[in-house]
């Protein structure tokens, strides 16, 4: 006879004193991590860039007081600060001063929009290129005009130093107004070549520090026509005398059919490359008159 047993199967019993449902307890949270040097010094920098517009943060007793005293203070900051950029720029000027007789008186309109404009320019080297824009136009009144200004006035650091690498590749053809940027030539095809391709040749102006992103920024910003240009076919008598920065080199063509590709500045590209002190870049004109010898008498 086969006894049975009362007792579960050992696999089958439960552990004494367990209650369903019970939350496994969280094991504790580990201690946070320091904060690195290099947080701490950018943490640093935040702080001092948001005091120079007079931001600071920190914890008062009244919100309302506080309040009204951190508003006193970003504005007082921010009047300061535009005071000290016109102050600047006044002091610039000064120092630009051209001998030169002054014939017109300046147009107030333009002295305020200028003024409104020139309080907001916080860096140094955009502060004297705005110098030297009011020197010009004290001198003769309607050199600048209130689009230029504008245009300016979104005009970055970063900006102007593309401006002034576009400003030494520039040529200016005599007894023509306006810059180009020359970067090579276009042959059209002969009566026996008429089945090929037509033949473009280009230098990279990457090499020369003007990339085409470059040329895009300078498109945007309205200082160079969007689209390439190409001049009429040339004649071969003629001779064309090109000034870059102070350099000077003559262009001839050797045979019909041959036209200049080139990018050309705007009025406003002009007015603002007028007070750029460039040098021409050497290196670019040599490569474009070895480009332009193969078709060109160049001296």
């Amino acid at each position: 006879m086969k006894i049975e047993s009362n007792s579960p199967p050992p696999n089958l019993i439960k552990p004494e004193n367990t209650t369903p449902n019970k939350k496994v307890q969280e094991t504790p949270t580990s201690p946070q991590k320091p904060i690195s040097e290099n947080t701490k010094q950018i943490k640093t920098k935040m702080l001092q860039w948001f005091s120079r517009a007079g931001i600071a943060t920190g914890k008062g007793s009244s919100l309302e007081q506080d309040l009204h005293k951190k508003v006193n203070r970003h504005q007082f900051v921010k009047a300061q600060r535009k005071l000290k950029n016109l102050e600047r720029i006044l002091s610039l000027a000064m120092d630009y001063s051209q001998e030169q007789n002054v014939q017109d008186e300046l147009d107030p309109d333009w002295f305020f929009s200028f003024s409104e404009m020139a309080e907001n320019v916080n860096s140094p080297a955009m502060q004297e290129l705005w110098a030297k824009i009011f020197t010009v136009e004290i001198s003769a009144p309607g050199s600048f005009s209130l689009r230029t200004l504008q245009i300016l006035k979104n005009l970055t650091h970063k900006d102007a130093k593309i401006l002034k690498l576009a400003v030494g590749i520039a040529s200016r053809k005599k007894d023509e107004h306006g810059l180009k940027i020359i970067f090579g030539y276009h042959r059209k095809p002969s009566i026996l070549s008429i089945f090929k391709l037509t033949k473009n040749e280009q230098i990279n102006l990457a090499v020369h520090g003007l990339a085409y992103p470059d040329l895009l920024s300078l498109m945007d910003l309205g200082l160079i026509y969007s689209s390439e240009i190409e001049t009429s076919e040339l004649a071969t008598q003629s001779r064309m005398q090109y000034r870059c920065a102070n350099e000077t080199f003559h262009l001839a063509p050797k045979k019909r059919g041959l036209s200049l590709q080139y990018y050309k500045f705007t009025s406003t590209g002009f007015e603002l490359a007028r007070l750029i002190n460039s040098k021409a870049n050497t290196h670019y004109i040599e490569d474009l008159q070895k480009l332009l010898s193969a078709e060109f008498d160049i001296n």
